[in-house]
Order: structure tokens, then C-alpha cells, then sequence
């Protein structure tokens, strides 16, 4: 079964599933949980790197961090010479991002999918990696909040699948380069798309920073 841009989809639906499920591996709930910690419970309730660090500190942080990384560098690493074209591997790089928003191991909750997406977009396209990075840094630095700067780094990538997906690339240049017409396409929805699902997982952060009471504890 062919889908859209030729890709073949009867080839990519496992490598979905195992991408899905090595992002759905709860690894900073796990490591809380081993220190006596349910991240479900404490501090912010969210199971990510970034709770993890404010409960047990910047090692374990650091160590969560790492971890999410990889959930989603490692599925698009052992699928990489699977395929002629690279748009399956933004799709896969997709799954892996939804595993670990959505993880069926703690009930469909799950983290943000920042540093998932970080993992990702490092592999497949470094270069947006570097720009997305440097968005999250620029909304840290103005706006003081590590959930404000995931923010600012979100909408730096739905303003750059908006020029992909435009096709305006004398403003990309050497980002995409080497990328097909069509896998760019592909590339413009999934960074669309999981852009706009990290926003979403960060609106809880969007209405404590402009809460009053909230200026006190930016999460």
C-alpha cells in the first residue's frame, strides 16, 4: 500500500508501533520511582526531566534529559537505512514524540515532548535541531521560565513549517537542501504537528506565567 510522496505504508507501520512504544518508556517516572518519588504526584505532576530535576536534583534531571533524548534519536537511528527517502523517518521520529506525551505505560500521560523531539530532530535534521534550540534559549534568557522557553521554542517550529510547507526555500537555504520536494513536505507537517502538540502540553505553563499568583514559581 502506497500513501502520499510514495510512501510505503504497509513497510512503516511496525516501525511506527516500536518507535510509539520506545517513546512511551517512562524512564524519569522510573527513575523518580526508584528514589521514592511518583512524579504523577509531586511538584508539577508531570513525568518529565524537568520535575525530575526540581525533585531530586540537577543529576537525576540531567540523567532524565539524556534518556528522552534517546527516545527519539534511537528509533530514527535503527531505521535510518530502511528507506530511500527520509520523510518515513520524520513520521517515526512523530511516533516516538506521541509515545512519550501519551505513554500507554502511565495511563496515556506522559511528559512534553521536548527533549523526545530534541532526540529526534538531532539525527534527521541537526540544523533545525540547533535553530529550535536556540529559540528555546532566547525565550529562557526574556522570558525567565523553562516552560515559557519550550513555549518559544514551539513556535519557532510552527513558523518554520509554515516557510517549508509554503515552499519558500531561498528562506531555508542550508537547512534543506538535500531533501527531496517531497520529504520536505512531509518534514513541514510532522514539525507542524508535534510543534503544535509540545504547545499543547505546555498550556498549563502558558496560564501560570500570566497568572499573578504565579510569578512567583515558574514552572
Amino acid at each position: 500500500m502506497t500513501g502520499p510522496g510514495g510512501l510505503e505504508l504497509d513497510n512503516i507501520a511496525l516501525p511506527l508501533l516500536l518507535a510509539f512504544l520506545s517513546g512511551s518508556i517512562p524512564f524519569t517516572w522510573l527513575i523518580g520511582k526508584a528514589r521514592g518519588i511518583d512524579l504523577l504526584s509531586a511538584g508539577s505532576g508531570n513525568p518529565g526531566a524537568t520535575n525530575l530535576s526540581r525533585e531530586l536534583g540537577k543529576f537525576y534531571g540531567a540523567l532524565g534529559l539524556i534518556l528522552d533524548l534517546l527516545k527519539g534519536a534511537i528509533p530514527v537511528l535503527l531505521t535510518s537505512g530502511r528507506w530511500d527517502q527520509p520523510a518515513p523517518l520524520f513520521m517515526v521520529g512523530a511516533a516516538a514524540v506521541f509515545g512519550h506525551c501519551y505513554s500507554p505505560f502511565l495511563k496515556f500521560r506522559g511528559g512534553k515532548g521536548v527533549a523526545t523531539t530534541g532526540g529526534v530532530l538531532l539525527v534527521i535534521e541537526p540544523a533545525i535541531a540547533l535553530l529550535l534550540l536556540s529559540g528555546w534559549f532566547i525565550g529562557l534568557k526574556s522570558l525567565r521560565s523553562v516552560g515559557m522557553a519550550s513555549v518559544t521554542a514551539s513556535v519557532f517550529g510552527i513558523c518554520l513549517a509554515a516557510v517549508i510547507l509554503a515552499g519558500w526555500p531561498p528562506l531555508l537555504g542550508w537547512l534543506v537542501t538535500a531533501i527531496s520536494s517531497d520529504s520536505q513536505t512531509v518534514l513541514g507537517w510532522v514539525l507542524l504537528i508535534v510543534s503544535v502538540l509540545v504547545l499543547i502540553r505546555h498550556r498549563s505553563n502558558i496560564q501560570q506565567y500570566f497568572l499573578p499568583s504565579s510569578k512567583e514559581e515558574k514552572r
